[in-house]
């Protein structure tokens, strides 16, 4: 039996791992690790927190592009 309730991007992001992230709307977020996600009115949210401690919270709807930055990584971007 095939499974259809698999996400169509399901593992697409790792947990604790450092992004920099898009939206529609021309807003970009760099650097910030993806922490899971969370349901918002019955929808699920990608939730992220900034190097600087602060949450962001991202309807997969409006997310446009992810950048995926390694540990190593000096982006001054």
């Amino acid at each position: 039996m095939i499974n259809t309730s698999v996400s169509y991007d399901d593992g697409l992001l790792k947990e604790d791992s450092l992004y920099s992230i898009g939206t529609n709307d021309g807003k970009e977020f760099r650097r910030v690790v993806y922490k899971g996600t969370k349901l918002l009115n019955g929808k699920p949210m990608m939730v992220f927190e900034t190097v600087d401690d602060e949450r962001l919270t991202v309807n997969p709807s409006f997310h446009t592009f992810t950048i995926t930055h390694s540990k190593g990584d000096n982006y001054n971007g």
